[in-house]
């Protein structure tokens, strides 16, 4: 559902790109280690905080964005090592994969 929020009408791409931020979150020591804990980690998602992922998982998630998270959730990564995602107009150095710059 995060995904959906983050970059639902994104390409394939981006999509995987916000996926991959949160597997890789997961994995470091400054976040949480579960996915429930890295989406809805305070000030971090502000989809998860606003109630619009749970929106999503309620009306159901779209096919496309479950396949790049179960992809994700495999290995599959297309940022490296980035943890943190911002909208390619932000001024944020990085990765711009679709509208956002991954760093």
């Amino acid at each position: 559902a995060l995904i959906e929020c983050e970059a639902g009408s994104s390409n394939y791409e981006g999509m995987l790109a916000v996926a991959s931020v949160v597997v890789n979150r997961m994995k470091h020591s400054r976040y949480p280690d579960t996915l429930y804990g890295v989406i809805y980690q305070p000030g971090q998602f502000p989809p998860a905080t606003d109630g619009k992922v749970d929106r999503v998982l309620t009306r159901g998630i779209k096919d496309s964005c479950l396949q790049v998270a179960q992809e994700a959730l495999a290995g599959k990564n297309n940022v490296g090592d980035c943890l943190s995602f911002r909208s390619a107009s932000s001024g944020y150095e990085g990765t711009v994969i679709g509208s956002n710059v991954f760093f």
